[in-house]
């Protein structure tokens, strides 16, 4: 009996254990959006761990440094700015273990150039973050353009 008595307390602790990773790594990549705003190209990348493998939307290889991804975003987000908001849409989390999380889940970006807004997005991202320490960073990332729905078809009925 006592045996069952302490399976159970395993099984729920490790439960709470990855809710709370779940949360976590969620709380983490919001500092993404929240950066993303900033122009500071150098905090932005300091989200990443050293050796994460990043593809950006405009990425043609996979970027596997930090100086990497600060170069990446530099001239993507370099230019006359004005307001600059980043927005999510949804995101799923699934807890693969109690350091490493995936999310995936749609967002967009609006800066105001030359007096009006223009938007980029909505793109579809998948990150997996890890928590190496204290700090939960991003060890994998990829953003694409998410794409148009195909047009609707006519099914069936007649045309007279």
């Amino acid at each position: 009996m006592c045996r069952v008595g302490f399976a159970m307390v395993v099984l729920a602790w490790s439960a709470f254990a990855y809710a709370g990773s779940k949360e976590d790594a969620l709380a983490a990549y919001d500092k993404f959006f929240a950066s993303f705003t900033t122009g500071n190209q150098v905090e932005l990348a300091a989200l990443f761990a050293p050796d994460a493998l990043f593809y950006g939307t405009g990425s043609v290889e996979v970027v596997t440094a930090r100086d990497g991804i600060v170069s990446y975003f530099t001239g993507a987000l370099s230019g006359a700015r004005g307001e600059v908001r980043a927005k999510q849409f949804e995101s799923s989390a699934l807890v693969l273990s109690d350091s490493v999380v995936a999310i995936a889940g749609k967002w967009q970006s609006e800066r105001t150039l030359e007096g009006k807004m223009e938007t980029a997005g909505p793109s579809r991202v998948t990150v997996v973050m890890q928590k190496r320490g204290d700090n939960w960073l991003i060890v994998q990332f990829h953003n694409s353009p998410t794409p148009k729905p195909a047009p609707a078809t006519l099914t069936g009925g007649s045309s007279k």
